[in-house]
């Protein structure tokens, strides 16, 4: 078959409408997602409508009033309370919810930007969006006042950062660990998660570079959050009560006879059958618990530090036990995306259509409605607004993802990770975001207990781990890219071999590599240079084309 070389150089209106029919290419590939887009904001924009100013939940109030006092708060770390300093000039708790859902569909963007830039196609893309963008339960989270879905933004971002090319460049590797530092200050989990996320990019090798940024970013701001706790609470951490979170966790199956602890860990036991106890927030938070009979607030440093210690002999004396109270709370996000657990008292504050939690009989009352009073400037309290309530109420019960199908993702990926070994840089993408998906859901009940809003930050990552599972196993095969060019290994490193008329083909503008022309009957292509060079004409070996890439 023979091939023709010389080409008519393209007028200008060729030109144009090459290049006006590239643009309507580019726009048809991204027009399933832009109308999921458009019709999750839609969906949020119901739920402003139909409740104001805000949901909320007993933490909320906290969260702001730290928020009006800006201070390492002892309970839970702070960052969440920086985020609605940042928007307190506005005095408007609506403004605060508008910005949460913002980052919820900007989840969704920076997953199906990923996804484009490593070639899957539009609809895979917008598939793993889809339980982040969608999913009712994300949408009533990103309506209250609580920290899980600034927490779930960082995650995401770190995680989109380190695996936007094929190896953390310093860049990336900077703006993730910078990302896990202020998901560490957010959560208490994201210290943890985060220290998961280094041992990744080590056993990565991306180059001292990439370690060194991804280092320095993580420790300099949690580091320094963690000195000024120290100056103003005692202790070197991002918050003062992992001790007491812990023991709510071991006081269901703690066993005194079995642990033996010395007498002035006594008063911490509980004398009552483990089967007839309560879960672990009733520990936590009830008058009844032993924790109430040792002097002083309930996260006293002292009081934190004896209940760390009893909480540490229980789970080295009893790890069995310990194990099975975290598998039983970890199996429940597989059952149901919402049940009367711990009480039903806590998990109807996460519907739409519940009346905020009530400020009577609080001691603290007046303070908390001040508070409020202070930050937006106006009335507080949630009204329903028909018939945009009505419509997401029911959008939330019958549009989520369910609870089974979480774990069969997670089983998959798993799967999928096993079996696709010898796919290296696949599986490593599939691996981070597995570990990631598994930690969000398991380090709370590991550490304090469990809890249905501890579920919708896993959605995002849910949509990853499937499309990763299916690139690794070879299921869905890498196709054209969608999002500007494809990531690619950095220099200096070794990556899949490229042969070198393919390289040199692959260097010159669009236009010119379609100059390029192969003869079956010859070994030889002419590589027409552009037309601003005045080098001659080269003949490429591209014979390596058909051996080594069928």
């Amino acid at each position: 078959m023979g091939a023709s070389w010389g080409r008519a150089p393209e007028s200008t209106s060729e030109r144009l409408t090459d290049r006006l029919a590239r643009r309507a290419r580019v726009r048809a590939g991204h027009r399933l997602f832009a109308l999921s887009l458009v019709a999750a904001a839609l969906a949020r924009a119901v739920a402003v409508i139909g409740y104001r100013p805000a949901n909320w939940f007993n933490d909320s109030y906290e969260y702001v009033g730290v928020a009006l006092r800006p201070a390492p708060y002892v309970v839970r770390p702070s960052g969440y309370s920086f985020f609605l300093r940042a928007l307190e000039p506005f005095h408007s708790f609506q403004l605060v919810v508008w910005a949460q859902h913002l980052l919820g569909l900007l989840m969704g963007v920076a997953i199906y930007a990923l996804l484009r830039r490593h070639s899957f196609a539009a609809w895979s893309a917008t598939l793993a969006a889809a339980p982040v963008m969608f999913d009712g339960y994300q949408l009533q989270l990103e309506h209250l006042v609580l920290s899980e879905t600034l927490y779930t933004a960082l995650v995401v971002a770190a995680a989109a950062s380190l695996l936007w090319d094929h190896a953390p460049r310093p860049g990336a590797a900077a703006l993730a660990g910078a990302c896990l530092a202020g998901a560490a200050v957010t959560r208490s989990i994201g210290l943890p998660l985060a220290l998961a996320v280094g041992v990744w990019l080590l056993a990565r090798r991306p180059g001292w570079r990439a370690c060194a940024a991804f280092g320095c970013a993580f420790a300099l701001p949690l580091g320094s959050y963690c000195a000024w706790h120290q100056a103003e609470n005692g202790s070197f951490a991002t918050s003062g009560s992992a001790g007491i979170f812990l023991y709510s966790r071991t006081a269901p199956f703690a066993d005194c006879a079995r642990m033996d602890p010395p007498d002035r860990l006594r008063v911490l036991c509980l004398t009552d059958p483990t089967e007839d106890r309560e879960s672990s927030s009733y520990y936590l938070w009830h008058a009844d618990s032993p924790l109430y009979r040792v002097p002083g607030g309930t996260f006293d440093p002292a009081k934190a530090k004896l209940a760390m210690e009893f909480a540490l002999r229980a789970i080295l004396a009893q790890p069995a036990d310990y194990a099975r109270a975290v598998g039983s709370d970890f199996l429940r996000t597989f059952r149901s995306r919402l049940d009367d657990y711990p009480s039903a008292s806590v998990t109807r504050h996460y519907l739409f259509d519940t009346p905020p939690p009530s400020l009577d009989g609080r001691s603290n009352r007046v303070e908390i409605e001040d508070d409020l009073r202070s930050y937006g400037h106006g009335d507080f309290v949630t009204r329903s607004h028909e018939p945009a309530a009505s419509w997401i109420s029911w959008y939330q019960r019958h549009v989520n993802l369910p609870a089974p199908l979480i774990g069969v993702v997670l089983a998959v990926g798993t799967l999928a990770l096993a079996v696709g070994l010898r796919r290296r840089r696949e599986c490593s993408r599939l691996a981070l975001v597995l570990m990631l998906a598994v930690l969000s859901l398991l380090l709370p009940p590991m550490t304090a207990g469990f809890d249905y809003r501890y579920v919708p930050p896993a959605l995002p990552l849910i949509g990853l781990v499937l499309a990763f599972s299916l690139r690794a196993t070879g299921v869905v095969k890498a196709g054209r890219g969608g999002l500007g060019r494809s990531p690619r290994p950095p220099s200096g490193r070794r990556g899949d071999p490229v042969p070198v008329g393919l390289r040199q083909i692959l260097s010159l503008p669009a236009r010119e590599r379609d100059r390029c022309h192969e003869s079956d009957n010859s070994r030889e292509a002419e590589v027409i240079m552009p037309a601003k060079a005045s080098r001659p004409r080269e003949v490429v070996d591209v014979t390596p084309l058909h051996r080594a890439h069928p």
